[in-house]
């Protein structure tokens, strides 16, 4: 999980202790025997707050459980703790939901067509958004690292071990296919219009892949403690850690290279037009996705924490969603 990182220096060696485990793993359905466990209003832990942000009339949230991982779908935001996966209004960002599939450490989130893909421990689990029922367990040993469970091309993608492979499971009948080898060990996927992206911050580098061949399409090198990407209009931006790279998709060059990067436990998300890179406690850079040209760059004290803190953000619903898992802190910043 990201949060060991804060402080820690010892990820290599965590990476390669995980063991991919064998392939087509058949997935569990759950029928009952798990579902959110919601929270009394009576007894909320959650706390909200109006907050200056950036010259913004910001909503601050407290959420208990290290709050880290961003999805979002149609109806709702959805965040992930180390224990716990919270449901949010889109608008007012009140806490709805929240539910322990079993209380196992892990970090991982994705959302699409009233589903929420998360985690427990290292299984894959898949969650009714409505409903907060668990519907399927996957035994797939998820790599530790990820963060985003990208969905797309029918499948939901997730690493594999220590990174080193490449699974889709099938959306729609729960079949998880033939894992894709890869030549890096990857730390998180982006999806575009017709690929997807493993980014790899051990290896420093980026794939792009095709979805129905498997096959690595193209690598590219140099690109810095690379953790996570963002996809928009003709391009991929890459967060590395001490700097973020435009990559063209259709020529795989880098174009553009922003200096200050995410760190190592940032984050970076896009509308069509812009990209926002956070890292730290927090800076927030607010950079042009054709050119990389600085549109803002907002600067808050907001972690505690003495290593800067760290989280993810997301772009959804007009507005800017950012974490703090060091500070049990979720903040939402409307854009426009």
């Amino acid at each position: 999980m990201r949060q060991s990182l804060i402080g820690c220096s010892a990820m290599a060696a965590l990476l390669v202790s995980i063991v991919a485990c064998g392939n087509n793993a058949s997935p569990t359905t759950e029928s009952g025997e798990e579902s959110a466990a919601s929270e009394s209003a009576e007894s909320s832990p959650y706390s909200y707050e109006t907050v200056e942000f950036g010259g913004r009339e910001a909503i601050s949230v407290r959420i208990p459980g290290d709050p880290d991982g961003l999805a979002a779908d149609d109806e709702q935001v959805y965040v992930r703790g180390v224990r716990a996966f919270y449901a949010l209004d889109p608008e007012t960002a009140e806490v709805l939901s929240s539910f322990a599939i079993d209380q196992q450490l892990c970090d991982g989130v994705g959302a699409a067509a009233g589903t929420v893909w998360t985690c427990s421990g290292t299984d894959v689990v898949r969650v009714d958004a409505g409903s907060d029922d668990v519907q399927a367990r996957f035994p797939v040993t998820k790599a530790v690292v990820q963060v985003h469970l990208v969905i797309g091309f029918g499948r939901v993608w997730v690493l594999l071990g220590d990174g080193g492979s490449l699974l889709g499971i099938d959306t729609d009948s729960n079949e998880p296919g033939e894992p894709i080898v890869l030549p890096v060990r990857g730390t998180d996927l982006a999806i575009s219009t017709d690929r997807i992206w493993v980014v790899s911050a051990l290896d420093n580098a980026a794939l792009e892949i095709d979805p129905a061949s498997g096959a690595v399409v193209r690598r590219i090198d140099g690109l810095s403690g690379a953790r996570a990407a963002v996809a928009v209009p003709g391009a991929l931006w890459v967060g590395g850690s001490t700097a973020s790279y435009r990559i063209d998709t259709a020529t795989g060059a880098v174009t553009t290279t922003v200096e200050g990067g995410i760190g190592y436990v940032g984050a970076i998300t896009a509308d069509e037009s812009s990209v926002w890179l956070r890292r730290g406690g927090i800076t927030l850079q607010h950079l042009d996705a054709a050119t990389g040209a600085l549109l803002e760059e907002i600067s808050e004290p907001i972690s505690n924490n003495e290593h800067g803190g760290g989280g993810d953000a997301l772009v959804a619903f007009g507005a800017l969603w950012v974490t703090f898992f060091s500070d049990a802190t979720l903040i939402r910043i409307p854009l426009g």
